[in-house]
C-alpha cells in the first residue's frame, strides 16, 4: 500500500498557490497520515520553489492525503 501526499503551497512573493505530490521512501519513520507528515523531518527537508517567480520562500496552505491513488483524507491549514 503506497502512501503520498499532495501538498500546497502559496507564494510569498507572488502569493499564488501551487501544489506538489510528496511520496516518502518506504522507511521505519516513514509519515502515516497528515499529522505527521506535518511534523516530520521528511516534509521539513523539502525545497518548494514557486513556478511562476521561482522564489524558494512559501507557506504549506494545505495538504491531501492518498493511499493507492485515491484520496483519503484533506486538511486545510489556517495562519
Amino acid at each position: 500500500m503506497s502512501i503520498a501526499f499532495k501538498v500546497y503551497v502559496r507564494c510569498a512573493n507572488c502569493q499564488k498557490d501551487y501544489g506538489c505530490r510528496l511520496e516518502p521512501p518506504e522507511a521505519e519513520d516513514t509519515p502515516a497520515d497528515i499529522d505527521e507528515l506535518l511534523e516530520s523531518n521528511f516534509l521539513r527537508d523539502q525545497r518548494f520553489t514557486c513556478q511562476d517567480c521561482e522564489s524558494p520562500i512559501g507557506t504549506v496552505t494545505g495538504v491531501k492525503m492518498l493511499r493507492d491513488e485515491q484520496l483519503v483524507k484533506t486538511q486545510e491549514l489556517c495562519f
